[in-house]
């Protein structure tokens, strides 16, 4: 109801100022299941962009396992370890066949999405894949991904490309949600006046950089995010008990003080 903003920045994410973030997209494998697959049913994950801790696997044969994993953001799997890629490697090696773990192991052994036909790379960064979530029934397998892609990536192509490949092993994908890439230019006037608060405030020569998380500055033209964290500041969002020192917090203030005053200055 109000009028746009000129330019902004929002307090969710970390310093220094974020010039890029890349494309987040939500996609949803469906495959087919067959009274000849080994596994009944299957659950794991809590949500698509956090790598599972933990799956639960129910054989034909009604004997159950659980496997272990450890959780991290979805931007970064390779700080987790994902339990459904423990799970499948470990039924695999013990003989099991089945349709679902044919399909994972083919297209989900590594997390680039390289296999998949999305590998990219970019100065944003690379392709990540998280296989977040997980369900298996009788009827179906049903897989939503979290995919990260670098912010000059053809999304759009390369996905008709996957989706026509898919089709002919009778693999269902779709696209549950998509955010495009975020993309300020690193000499625009929003990002070098943050730069030079930052830089200012706390002594430093930092760059601009890129992120694979997506933030609130994508909800508004000519935002990007802005602390309130600091470099090598332990990583504690979406964790249990997140938190901010009170010495950071009070830090993160007056930079943002700064930056209100000298963005307000500027022609």
């Amino acid at each position: 109801h109000e009028e746009i903003p000129q330019m902004g920045f929002t307090s969710d994410a970390d310093f220094p100022a974020i010039y890029a973030e890349k494309g987040i997209a939500r996609l949803r494998f469906t495959i087919p299941r067959s009274e000849d697959d080994r596994i009944a049913t299957a659950k794991a994950g809590s949500a698509v962009n956090m790598v599972p801790s933990s799956i639960k696997i129910e054989l034909r044969d009604r004997s159950s396992e659980n496997f272990d994993g450890v959780t991290a953001h979805g931007s970064r799997p390779d700080l987790g370890i994902n339990a459904i890629n423990v799970a499948v490697d470990s039924l695999l090696d013990a003989g099991h066949e089945d349709s679902f773990l044919s399909f994972y192991n083919k297209y989900f052994a590594e997390s680039d999405g390289k296999a998949l036909g999305l590998a990219f790379e970019d100065e944003s960064g690379n392709t990540t894949v998280n296989a977040g979530l997980l369900n298996i029934t009788d009827e179906r397998a049903e897989l939503v991904v979290d995919l990260r892609y670098p912010v000059s990536f053809d999304f759009d192509t390369a996905l008709e490309e996957l989706k026509d490949s898919l089709d002919k092993e009778g693999i269902s994908l779709i696209v549950q949600d998509h955010m495009d890439p975020l993309y300020l230019p690193k000499d625009s006037p929003l990002i070098s006046t943050l730069m030079d608060v930052y830089n200012e405030g706390t002594g430093t020569e930092g760059r601009a950089v890129a992120i694979g998380g997506g933030t609130y500055a994508r909800s508004i033209p000519n935002i990007c995010a802005y602390g309130p964290a600091f470099p090598g500041d332990e990583d504690v969002a979406h964790q249990a008990d997140e938190w901010i020192s009170v010495e950071k917090l009070m830090a993160a203030t007056c930079i943002y003080r700064n930056a209100f005053r000298k963005l307000a200055t500027e022609d």
